[in-house]
């Protein structure tokens, strides 16, 4: 009880820390709090071609709900070789791998070892090192997300990481996979966020979640939107970004 009381508190300030960032954002937009920022088009260089789960801990790379765990195998190993990836990675406290364990009928407590299982499959599979990323090396509290936002990235290049202004988010790489996977990512992370393990009914009509949608065009963005549009609700909204050429 006495733990859950500190997360309870720790999720409060940290809801109150990312405030005026989010405040900027709803008043603004995206596309306008980020030409603000000034220095957005970092957020788009180069990566490392690393798979990293869609976690807000764990951002950089090409980015699926517990690196793919919820997908087909073949599928995902085609999209995966087709982005020309470097590394399979897993973590600690996978919400995708528990999303399996439970859809397979496997005790909660084996999630994390089916996701670094799955992963290490993967690897072998397209002939690439895995890595396992404790607790302790993501960016955020192991206890809870953290995220008010998801980025819908059509770019396949998007980390928030590398520019400190803005705020941590989930990443689905729509870029690199099919819209109906990306979709069902985008219905987990609101989920998620909304959810025991992240702000819960902090999240609210006066502070909604945002699916901030990156396209290479205008086009793109818009129809991006599109694909989401049926998760808009007054707990969440949808802001378009173009992103700068790079």
């Amino acid at each position: 009880m006495e733990e859950h009381k500190n997360h309870e508190h720790k999720k409060a300030e940290l809801f109150l820390e990312q405030q005026p960032v989010m405040e900027k954002i709803y008043e603004k937009g995206f596309a306008g709090f980020a030409n603000e920022i000034g220095n957005i088009n970092k957020a788009f260089e180069q990566h490392d071609c690393c798979v990293r789960c869609m976690d807000e801990g764990t951002p950089g790379g090409f980015h699926y709900a517990g690196s793919g765990i919820l997908r087909e195998k073949d599928e995902i190993i085609a999209e995966l070789k087709a982005a020309g990836v470097k590394k399979i990675t897993s973590h600690d406290g996978c919400g995708a791998a528990a999303l399996y364990a439970k859809a397979n009928g496997i005790d909660v407590s084996e999630a994390d070892a089916c996701g670094k299982k799955f992963a290490q499959e993967i690897a072998t599979r397209l002939g690439l090192p895995h890595e396992h990323i404790s607790a302790e090396q993501m960016n955020r509290p192991k206890e809870f997300h953290v995220a008010r936002i998801a980025y819908y990235d059509g770019t396949g290049r998007f980390n928030y990481q590398n520019v400190k202004e803005l705020p941590a988010g989930f990443i689905i790489s729509r870029g690199i996979q099919k819209d109906s996977a990306s979709i069902e990512e985008a219905k987990i992370a609101f989920s998620i966020a909304t959810g025991d393990h992240g702000f819960g009914n902090k999240i609210d009509a006066d502070n909604p979640f945002v699916f901030v949608v990156i396209g290479k065009t205008t086009e793109e963005a818009d129809q991006l939107a599109s694909e989401l549009s049926g998760l808009v609700n007054e707990r969440a909204k949808i802001e378009k970004f173009v992103a700068p050429t790079v």
